[in-house]
């Protein structure tokens, strides 16, 4: 890329030096591919993350991580010491020319070496400070040590996913360092807005256990809604009383399917095509047949759901996946294949989206195949401009630059919109046409830090969340979800039937005169231009939109109108092939997992187009492929099968690097919401220091003098037998309690929480996370809160998701001058509705 092209990406005006570790690189990543010039600095004996596997070929080396490879590449790379005088002394010169710091250590290790945020903010005011941690900066538990394993439990997904006869089982490959860095990246972006517009620096400090706690979906406010929690059951979920299959067995595989009427008429329809449909099943109405009721217990209706599942599943087992794949997009099933890396590898999708690209490696001598951008810019299109780093390798030229931090406030070409504020999005216009999850949760990342975000939503055909448990004091309803109500606060509420063609002009007469600064639309390509709605419609109306796509595979290529959920895609990025226990069928993480993936790092995104239009005028089209953000999530596994052909498989909670890992049941315990239930711990030995100091809280010194058990590599040989010893002293313990006692011996372990163990967590209350907000219909509501909090301009959730059409009258009063008599009249004609 020529140094024009470069200066020309959102973020190539601007510097930012890495700091942190692991999975937490991702957020220096998004950064550095939206353009800035991103500076890992490590230690002069190199990075501890380039001692993560994958490796190239399967040999350990500096520059032979895979891992090292897909989270630091487009980044240039500096080694200092921070322990000593001098290298401290050059990293505050580097940060006076520096407008984001990204940093990973445990709180209080950058102040204990003089470079904390007061400090740094003294040399810099205008740098934005970003703290990623297990808990954040303060509390009860912000030094305690959480690698993924505890993570995922202490941020309750871990409970949740597995089968019900064996312990809790996580993702296997971490993910929980990843989430926290997705939201890092999010926050950054809201900071560094805010700094556009006033000059002023901030503090962003990211809990890692909030994070995950935001992949729960639809699980953390069943306790004090329906006094329950949501449970693992493998390969199903329940429904009531029913377990309904979600992953089915094939030829080649395994499916996942939505028990949607599409879904099953589709499949109907299939088998009848092939003479594979008894009669009995011809005959039943999909769109009328009574799964509810099923869930309810009836046993009549119970019996018949065994009976159709049991048709599906024989037929489904007799078709391989991508035959199966291609007659759900044929006949718009909700069905999708449970991908492995080599299915993602071999996706004609990606193939015709152009989502691979080869990077040249000169310290290794050849190629690595990376993913390709995780979402598509229409102006500024992310590429590659360089491999990771080898170790020291810009040092000489870093070193030398002298470089100021870019100006902000007041900058010719600036909006006038970016005025000193509270919020860092106030006087932001967002309008918002999207539904179900991915959508509504980016632009909440806006709206709960000042954006106007106006959603438009329709009662005829409601966001299918609103019909979705669980609902307030257990009663359905349109506006009694706390499922939708969760993705949506801040936002008002627009209903329009858009089906209707005096809908649409209003919403273009809308458009024209407010001019919102950002469309954004979930549906599949053809949805919004059947609707004259497009960006290229748009922006003959508002030349400088930021027009934001967001559907399952994107807005091209061969696949583009399949429509689904998060668990759909989930399952195709590959999530739902490595969760569980390799002599079962896949677990999947539950719920529609991609869709916790995708927001925080679409909300980056679109904020760097903010920016890229502040500089330079110009608006442009964002397309993201909820598929292709998410495989990003397992990108080194993905670019191990490339490189040497390996596929990882489902392992349970085995690790490479650390043992034991694993969780271990402990005594029952009565919870506030849901009363008794079980608890376990989980345990994750990632260094020798900490296998003796379990071994002493055991008080099994015995095990630690064992010379056969001194390494990781020995005691993952003989894990079956450490794990029924720690299994065996864990038993009849409280969970909480031998947490704290083993933290403070110095070995990571946490609860494996359910949702009800979040409610009663003092670290989760010190960050205020959970919420009440008094709902127009319902009342007082949970919502859950913020992932990250900002110094200066703390965002909040200002209001409750609104009825549909809440704020009909008032929306178009203001813009368009409408009075009440006129607003009533379009409720009438049904172009406005209301819930």
């Amino acid at each position: 890329m020529s140094k024009s092209e470069c200066e020309m990406q959102p973020l190539s005006p601007y510097r930012v030096l890495d700091l942190t570790e692991g999975g937490f690189n991702w957020c220096g990543k998004v950064l550095a591919d939206l353009g800035a010039d991103v500076i890992k600095i490590e230690p002069p004996s190199g990075s501890p993350t380039r001692a993560i596997s994958p490796f190239v070929g399967g040999q350990e080396g500096c520059d032979r991580s895979l891992f090292w490879a897909a989270y630091c590449v487009n980044k240039r790379g500096v080694t200092l010491d921070l322990d000593s005088a001098g290298g401290r002394d050059q990293f505050s010169t580097l940060i006076k020319g520096t407008d984001i710091l990204i940093e990973s250590f445990m709180p209080g290790v950058m102040a204990s070496k003089g470079l904390g945020y007061t400090d740094l903010e003294a040399i810099n005011p205008r740098l934005v400070y970003t703290s990623i941690t297990p808990y954040g900066q303060t509390g009860p538990y912000s030094q305690h040590l959480a690698p993924d394993l505890v993570a995922w439990s202490m941020g309750g997904m871990q409970y949740l996913c597995g089968d019900s006869d064996r312990p809790p089982v996580r993702i296997s490959a971490p993910q929980a360092e990843l989430h926290a860095a997705a939201h890092a990246a999010a926050g950054t972006m809201a900071a560094l807005w805010h700094r556009q517009k006033s000059g002023e620096g901030q503090h962003v400090d990211v809990s890692m256990q909030t994070a995950v706690m935001w992949t729960l979906m639809n699980a953390t406010p069943f306790p004090p809604l329906h006094g329950v929690n949501m449970d693992r059951d493998g390969a199903f979920r329940l429904r009531g009383q029913l377990p309904v299959r979600h992953v089915y067995p094939c030829l080649d595989g395994h499916v996942s399917l939505v028990a949607a009427p599409r879904t099953l008429s589709g499949l109907t329809t299939w088998m009848a095509e092939e003479g594979a449909a008894p009669e009995w099943l011809l005959r039943i109405d999909w769109d009328e047949w009574d799964l509810a009721g099923a869930a309810k217990g009836d046993r009549e209706g119970i019996d018949e759901f065994q009976a159709v599942q049991a048709e599906f599943e024989s037929f489904v087992s007799t078709k391989k996946k991508l035959e199966i794949f291609h007659k759900a997009i044929e006949l718009g099933m909700l069905l999708a294949p449970c991908h492995t890396v080599e299915d993602i590898a071999q996706s004609e999708q990606l193939q015709a989206r152009g989502f691979w690209e080869d990077v040249d490696f000169p310290t290794l001598g050849r190629k690595l195949t990376h993913l390709g951008p995780f979402v598509k810019l229409g102006a500024s299109p992310i590429t590659i401009r360089r491999p990771a780093p080898s170790l020291g390798q810009h040092n000489d030229e870093v070193l030398k630059e002298e470089r100021l931090s870019v100006a902000g406030g007041g900058e010719e070409g600036e909006s006038a919109k970016c005025t000193v504020s509270t919020m860092p999005f106030d006087g932001i216009r967002v309008l918002d046409f999207t539904w179900v999850g991915v959508g509504p949760i980016t632009t909440k990342h806006l709206a709960d830090f000042g954006a106007d975000v106006i959603r438009v939503e329709s009662v005829s055909k409601p966001d299918v969340l609103r019909l979705g448990a669980p609902f307030k004091d257990a009663e359905s309803g349109i506006n009694r979800s706390q499922f939708s109500g969760n993705y949506n606060s801040s936002k008002r509420g627009l209903g329009l039937n858009l089906a209707l063609p005096e809908s649409r002009e209003l919403v273009t007469s809308l458009i024209r005169e407010w001019k919102p600064d950002i469309i954004a639309e979930s549906f599949t390509p053809r949805v919004m231009r059947g609707w004259k709605l497009s960006y290229g419609d748009i922006k003959r109306l508002v030349p400088d939109v930021i027009y934001f796509s967001t559907c399952q595979q994107g807005q091209t290529g061969p696949h583009s109108s399949f429509a689904g959920f998060g668990q759909l895609a989930g399952a195709m990025a590959g999530f739902y092939h490595i969760t569980g226990w390799p002599d079962r069928e896949p677990a999947g993480p539950y719920g529609a997992y991609s869709d916790f993936v995708n927001p925080p790092n679409a909300a980056a995104a679109i904020v760097a187009a903010m920016e890229y239009r502040r500089r330079t005028g110009e608006g442009q089209h964002i397309d993201l492929s909820q598929y292709e953000c998410a495989t990003h999530f397992l990108a080194p596994a993905i670019m191990d099968h490339l490189t040497s052909g390996t596929v990882l498989n489902r392992r349970g909670n085995d690790d490479d690097l650390a043992a034991p890992h694993n969780v271990y049941r402990c005594a029952d315990k009565e919870r506030h919401y849901t009363g008794k239930g079980e608890q376990w711990i989980a345990i994750a030995v990632t260094n020798d220091a900490q296998w003796h100091s379990l071994c002493k809280e055991m008080g099994r010194e015995d095990l630690s003098g064992d010379h056969h058990l001194s390494s990781v590599e020995a005691r993952r040989e003989r894990s079956e037998e450490i794990d029924d010893l720690i299994a065996l002293w864990t038993k009849d313990k409280p969970a909480r309690e031998l947490m704290m006692q083993l933290q403070d011996a110095g070995v990571p372990a946490g609860v494996v929480q359910s949702q009800a163990d979040l409610w009663e967590d003092p670290q989760v209350k010190h960050r205020g996370f959970f919420q009440w907000l008094d709902h127009e219909e319902c009342g007082p509501m949970p919502y859950d809160g913020l992932t990250y909090h900002l110094s200066k301009t703390p965002g909040a959730l200002r209001t409750p998701q609104a009825l549909i059409g809440q704020h009909n009258t008032e929306i178009l009063g203001e813009i368009l001058g409408l009075d009440a008599n006129e607003a009533d009249g379009l409720l009438e004609r049904g172009v406005l509705e209301q819930s």
